[in-house]
């Protein structure tokens, strides 16, 4: 498992004195400042969102996708899909909501993990009603999960459609868990990738 591999030398690195993600985005650099996440952090936030996305019945072979940017939270979110054996894809929040349908819905993902918004150029970008774009088309999401990257106000309650769970990072993450990544074959699939689509859909390669 990938994130057995990632995370089997997370007390020796820490102890070392090493951080698991070193991280800045625009409003952290203006400052002159980095984020850091440590190896303890990692493998808890890790484990415990890993729990929950088992308790949304997600189970090996299930496909999860996200509409994220590249912030540390994206590599939770991997590192718990993978741990449980589900198939990661993502998508970039700068891509609007055709681009994206067009490579997501050809997958049927069960959940999806989605930004409020992005920073670019000093300008922040709402992208929470092309979320519930995304969300109207893909039927076979049962759960979404708003995760901030702007103010963390957004309603979820705007994601709402009958019979699916709304969930905030912060509450998924509250609790403890202990970090077990399931044992898979060398060959499982992990991750999804798509091509431009230039010259029709999409084709996702696994």
């Amino acid at each position: 498992n990938v994130a057995r591999q990632v995370l089997r030398h997370a007390d020796a690195s820490h102890g070392a004195g090493h951080p698991a993600i070193v991280f800045a985005d625009e409003r952290l650099l203006a400052a002159g400042e980095l984020q850091e996440l440590g190896w303890p952090e990692l493998r808890h936030q890790v484990a415990v969102l890993a729990a929950r996305l088992q308790a949304m019945g997600v189970r090996r072979g299930d496909r999860v996708v996200a509409y994220l940017p590249n912030v540390p939270q994206t590599l939770v979110c991997f590192l718990a899909v993978a741990s449980v054996g589900a198939v990661w894809s993502v998508c970039s929040p700068d891509m609007g909501p055709v681009a994206v349908l067009d490579r997501f819905r050809q997958i049927e993902p069960v959940v999806l993990f989605a930004c409020d918004g992005t920073l670019h150029g000093g300008q922040a970008h709402d992208r929470t009603a092309v979320v519930a774009e995304l969300l109207a088309q893909l039927t076979s999401v049962r759960d979404a999960v708003l995760v901030p990257c702007l103010d963390g106000a957004a309603d979820v309650q705007a994601w709402a459609a009958p019979g699916r769970g709304l969930h905030r990072w912060a509450d998924l993450l509250a609790g403890e868990a202990v970090c077990e990544p399931k044992w898979l074959p060398f060959d499982h699939p992990l991750w999804i990738v798509y091509s431009s689509g230039t010259t029709g859909m999409p084709k996702p390669t696994v």
